[in-house]
């Protein structure tokens, strides 16, 4: 489509109304509350502003509010394309286009121009020599004030203190004269750039000492909102009444970006705008003010790309429409000019829901994005001396379901730290000043990149009694507590039908009203909790304890019983540390190693094809299991799947799940179009959308989509009863086989229900008889109607003798009874003349007219019905959705399996099936020739035949001793072959093949690692605290089930405290706990103090030292065989290291000198004093003992 010049929206927000212009559709109205609900007028070249400009056609004034002087012929033009509706892709190559081709003038000519604060003379540049630097990279060209814009003050507020005056800086609206360097040189005049400032910029109630909330609170009070700005009455009083509209809406949602809606277009103004031209690569329109836009069908575009940035978006609709705004004003008595505009929607990182206005074309919009969960959290804290109870819930919006808990944390709030890891979020809703400095800290560092709100206790934050009071209200659960979802009972009781929450349950109760506080405010709070959907979730470290079974077989034994229902705890550090999850996951921060999210447990073994089937492999690598019987039914899954005998089987089966789509949230999306809530009273349900029938194509595509995704599910069913066997495993029969729910009919229902292909094509569903009853009834009462009209006909026909007498029934003059002048004589006081045509005469009788009363009664309530049908076909399909959603998790469940059996035979590794031992005096590890699962798969798969990864044997308990030490030169693969231990297990107890020879091992009920060396600054805490704090919670934790992997403890302070302390926490490990352990270090005095202990097993790394040199450590060369052996290892070889890192030699030699010097002197100090202990033995006396003291 080609680029065309269209009128510009100044007049918009032009401040001098012409009262007495024809156009002027009457006096402006003030704005009476800082509701975010408003009002535009009629367009002044068309008079409707819901028309829809066709493509030949210029962008006119969609409202024209009668204030600007301008004539409607003079109106200022502005370069702007009208952009197709017809396609996204039309859209993208226009805009693309219009950004090539012109140039954006902010100014008018006639505009008067701003004096610079760097010359006091007045300079006047064309227009069209002016050029805008939208970027940072043009605005580096000027000397003096940059155009900062107010980015910041947009962004998400992380400190419940934080001053909005500190975000609104100054921005000036640069121009710069056309003058090229050439054109200077020539001339010999140098061109001083022209600075203009945008009048957002100089609003006094903007300004950082004077800006308040919409209450009048300034940022130093304590209930301070930075989510809304006080804008004077005086100020709107002056406005436009667009223009009020919108300091209105931005006053109530002062932290979120307006797409405001004029016409067709969605338009930015003023702060917004910047952000949108820094943004979206949009162009500044001309005027004064800063504006921009956009057409609506580009809104999801251009909505995901703010947020991603982290910003929030606010969706702005005309929600009335001019035969209302006549209607309302006449009923009312006023005289607005302009049509009411509401927030229909708020969206931020933690609320997005992906719905019809997110996509971009007509296709599925899910099948683009990224399927990892994104968490809105709510954190209630209670701190009690040394501990602090939480209270949680969190919310993946995109599905729908409500996860509460509680928990006591200790000090370094590592319960909170895994449930972090476990379920990372991306927005956090605290209560102001009720966060603890530890807790703060825990969030700073395990979720540094999520977006912090901090609400007002009470009236942002709710109490537990508030949220059930909230929870009572009709759209959500109505008074009868007892029909409440059974996952939000748990943490009620009910007393005379009235809920009352149990103690422990008041923080989790307090932390959903928050949740729900926030849903509400983006209008998206009835779509959540009419799913129904609450589950109880215990943090992964107290779970076992909470299972209750401590059955065991004798001291210290473990019975198959005692495990049920356990699971291996891995806590944030562990999951870090061990690379089980990529940190990057589900916006966690990258890591610095930018390899780390490629080597992580989880992309290594993810062979998923499902984006639910991906969500669930997460939740199972992060809570292995200890369940006897749930291991023995996936290990037997898996290995009927990765049999050869099953490869045609498998290569259907991804087929068939790499065409489903994202099921889990394409059910929320039909949950939520299906609600009669959405029609009657939300705000989109009074909107006017100018793309109505492509995003009615798009929910009927949504629709068709998850229905073609539940008849493959029911496809991959049948695949699989016509493969099994006998002796198929129970947990596929579990997923696709006879426990399978039968959908077979309720599929049939919906495709029978109406034509899917007309459907699709037309933005329309009309269903077929049978399918809905309200409508069949209505169709039925309506030929009831015709019939009667029919009898009544032939009735007039008999007793006129007369059968060419009929009825007219089209036009004014329908179901008027059209009679033959020759019997119009003879007619009864009940026909009366209606009109006439040559010939004929056309009367009505009062029955005629009672008939056609009733049938256009009729009409009216199918036509009411017709409008609700894609509603009411939506519901029908949200009615079966536990149906739907036991078959969702069933095949998300087979899906798993899948990437498992695919893993084992893609890895390139020769797996085994690792066997588990319950009946054990003691716990026991034991793995020949192991491999690193994501180290040396990758290797295998990258570098082929070259690639060689050294397999390694270990055995920890049993007839071992169950705490290896661990030594050996630097680089030489201690980390490594502990890490490789840990998450061999942790894939082991998933259930998985493993890459080994031979694995068997008792169940681990956690995994501990103390890895690397680290400050926490945020929380004051020194590298050394660190590795203490997670010390600390090792030796008060672990069991004699636990795994431990400690990696150089005590290195963060002095060789003797870090061998002191070295020696001790290794003592406590393994002669108090017993737990399997590895434990590395390079304090060779550790190894000699523990040497004798029976608990403790000596092992090293191996490595070959070629021209080894007691003289010069440069001319040394160590081959690090990489494998695990006997014995203690002589030296680390650091000096080896330094080497190899590019240290120059000279600084080499000289640390060996210093080396040399300080071990010398230690022995000879060791040599002194075993002299003195034989003096003091042979009776030396107390003098001469004080004197050789005094001497060393």
């Amino acid at each position: 489509m080609s680029a065309k010049k269209q009128s510009s929206l100044l007049s918009f927000f032009k401040q001098s109304p012409k009262l007495n212009s024809p156009q002027s559709p009457g006096r402006r109205r003030t704005a009476k509350s800082l509701v975010p609900q408003f009002t535009s007028t009629p367009s002044r070249e068309t008079g409707d502003p819901n028309e829809i400009p066709s493509s030949d056609t210029k962008r006119l004034h969609p409202l024209d509010f009668g204030d600007s002087p301008v004539r409607g012929g003079s109106v200022t033009k502005r370069r702007r394309i009208v952009m197709s509706s017809d396609s996204e892709e039309e859209v993208v190559n226009d805009e693309n286009r219009f950004r090539k081709s012109s140039k954006s003038k902010l100014y008018d000519e006639t505009a008067e121009t701003m004096k610079s604060p760097f010359t006091s003379q007045k300079s006047s540049t064309p227009l069209s020599s002016q050029k805008f630097p939208s970027s940072p990279a043009l605005q580096s060209e000027f000397d003096g004030e940059r155009a900062r814009s107010f980015v910041s003050s947009f962004q998400n507020f992380d400190d419940k203190n934080t001053s909005t005056t500190s975000l609104l800086n100054d921005s000036a609206c640069s121009i710069s004269t056309a003058k090229d360097n050439d054109m200077n040189e020539t001339n010999h005049v140098g061109s001083q750039p022209e600075l203009e400032r945008f009048p957002h910029l100089d609003f006094d109630f903007l300004q950082p000492d004077k800006i308040r909330d919409a209450s009048g609170r300034r940022p130093s009070d304590p209930e301070y909102c930075p989510r809304t700005l006080f804008v004077p009455e005086s100020f709107l009083k002056q406005q436009t009444p667009g223009h009020r509209q919108w300091w209105t809406a931005k006053s109530a949602y002062f932290d979120t970006i307006l797409f405001f809606k004029v016409g067709k277009f969605y338009e930015m103004y003023h702060m917004d705008a910047v952000i949108g031209v820094e943004n979206l690569n949009l162009t500044y329109m001309r005027g004064k003010i800063a504006h921009c836009g956009f057409p609506e069908i580009g809104y999801g575009r251009f909505a995901d790309q703010l947020l991603s940035r982290g910003y929030k978006v606010a969706r702005v609709e005309q929600t009335e429409t001019p035969s209302q705004l006549e209607d309302r004003n006449r009923k009312e008595k006023v005289k607005d000019k302009v049509v009411k505009r509401e927030v229909c929607r708020m969206t931020s990182s933690g609320t997005r829901t992906y719905g019809v206005l997110d996509g971009n074309d007509d296709s599925n919009g899910l099948d683009s994005v990224d399927p990892t969960a994104r968490y809105l959290l709510a954190l209630c804290e209670t701190e009690k001396c040394d501990e602090s109870s939480f209270g949680f819930c969190f919310i993946d919006t995109s599905i729908g379901i409500f996860h509460l808990g509680n928990f006591v944390d200790d000090r370094g709030r590592s319960t909170l730290r895994t449930m972090l890891t476990h379920y990372p979020p991306c927005q956090i809703l605290l209560e102001k000043f009720q966060i603890t400095p530890a807790t703060e800290a825990a969030l700073n560092n395990t979720a540094s990149t999520a977006q912090k709100e901090f609400l007002i206790a009470a009236k942002e934050y709710p109490t537990a009694e508030s949220t059930l009071q909230l929870l009572s209200a009709k759209e959500y659960f109505d008074v009868n507590a007892a029909k409440w979802p059974k996952g939000l009972l748990e943490w009620l009781e009910i007393i005379d039908g009235i809920p009352k929450c149990k103690p422990e349950g008041a923080g989790c109760i307090s932390a959903l009203g928050a949740v729900i506080w926030y849903l509400k405010r983006c209008l998206i709070d009835v779509d959540m909790l009419t799913m129904r959907k609450f589950e109880c979730y215990v943090p992964p470290t107290l779970l076992n304890v909470r299972t209750g079974n401590t059955e065991t077989t004798g001291e210290g034994t473990a019975s198959e019983t005692y495990w049920d229902d356990r699971i291996l705890v891995l806590d944030g550090i562990s999951l870090h540390n061990l690379n089980i999850v990529s940190s990057s996951f589900k916006s966690r921060k990258q890591l610095s190693d930018p390899t780390a999210s490629k080597y992580s447990l989880f992309n290594t073994i993810n062979r998923c094809s499902t984006p639910f089937g991906k969500r669930l492999l997460h939740q199972w690598v992060c809570a292995p299991i200890c369940d006897p019987k749930m291991l023995r039914q996936r290990q037997d899954a898996i290995v009927w799947l990765a049999d050869p005998s099953c490869s045609e089987f498998l290569i259907q089966a991804k087929e068939c799940l790499r065409a489903l789509p994202d099921v889990e949230r394409l059910l929320q999306k039909i949950h939520t179009f299906g609600l009669k809530y959405r029609r009657d009273a939300h705000p989109d349900g009074r909107a006017v959308m100018f793309e109505q029938i492509k995003y009615n194509r798009r929910k009927i595509n949504d629709l068709l989509t998850v229905l073609e995704g539940f008849e493959k599910i029911r496809e991959l069913s049948q695949l699989y009863r016509r493969n099994r066997s006998d002796d198929s495993p129970e947990l596929l029969e579990l997923c696709l086989g006879n426990y399978f729910p039968d959908i077979t009919k309720d599929l049939e229902h919906f495709q029978r229900g109406f034509d899917h292909q007309k459907a699709r094509r037309d933005g329309t569903i009309i269903p077929t008889r049978g399918t809905d009853a309200e409508y069949d009834q209505g169709l039925e009462e309506i030929q009831m109607c015709e019939q009667m009209l029919r009898q009544y006909l032939k009735e007039v026909q008999r007793e006129l003798r007369c059968p060419s007498i009929k009825f007219i029934e089209e036009g004014k003059s329908r179901f008027h009874l059209e009679i033959p002048d020759s019997l119009t004589t003879s007619l009864s006081h009940n026909f009366e003349l209606k009109s006439s045509r040559k010939g004929f005469k056309r009367y009505t009788t009062p029955e005629s007219q009672r008939l056609l009363e009733q049938l256009v009664a009729a009409e009216v309530s199918l036509d009411n019905i017709r409008h609700d049908l894609m509603r009411r076909i939506f519901a029908d399909f949200d009615s079966r959705h536990g149906l739907w959603s036991s078959a969702m998790k069933r095949v998300a469940s087979f899906d798993v399996l899948v990437s498992f059996a695919v893993y084992s035979k893609t890895c390139g590794l020769s797996l085994c099936r690792p066997s588990f031992v319950y009946d054990v005096e003691k716990p026991v590890l034991f793995i020949k020739k192991g491999y690193h699962p994501c180290l040396s798969g990758e290797a295998a798969r990258t570098f082929n035949s070259r690639a060689t990864f050294i397999p390694n044997s270990v055995e920890l308990g049993g007839s071992k001793p169950a705490t290896i030490l661990l030594t050996g030169p630097n680089m030489g693969g201690k980390s490594t072959i502990m890490r490789q231990v840990a998450v061999l297990v942790v894939l082991a107890q998933m259930g998985s093949l493993v890459p080994a020879q031979e694995m068997a091992l008792s169940p681990v009920d956690r995994i501990f690692t103390r890895i690397g060396a680290s400050d926490r600054i945020s929380a004051g805490q020194s590298t050394f605290h660190v590795e203490l704090t997670e010390a600390n919670i090792i030796l008060r934790n672990a069991t004699q089930h636990s795994l431990v992997v400690m990696d150089e403890l005590g290195r963060g302070t002095s060789t003797f405290d870090g061998t002191a302390i070295a020696y001790s926490v290794l003592r406590d490990l393994a002669d108090r706990l017993r737990c399997r352990s590895f434990f590395s270090t390079h304090y060779h005095n550790l190894c000699s103090a523990v040497e004798c202990d029976t608990n403790i097993r000596m092992m090293h790394m191996a490595c070959v030292v070629e021209n080894e040199n007691e003289e010069d450590p440069t001319l040394e060369n160590v081959s690090f065989l990489y494998t695990l052996v006997d014995g203690v290892c002589p030296k680390s070889y650091g000096f080896f290291a330094a080497k190899v890192s590019g240290i120059q030699h000279d600084v080499i030699r000289s640390a060996f000198v210093a080396a040399r010097r300080i071990a010398d002197r230690h022995v000879s100090l060791n040599s002194k004093l075993k002299s003195l202990k034989l003096s003091v033995e042979n009776g030396m006396s107390l003098e001469d003992i004080r004197d050789a003291i005094n001497a060393l």
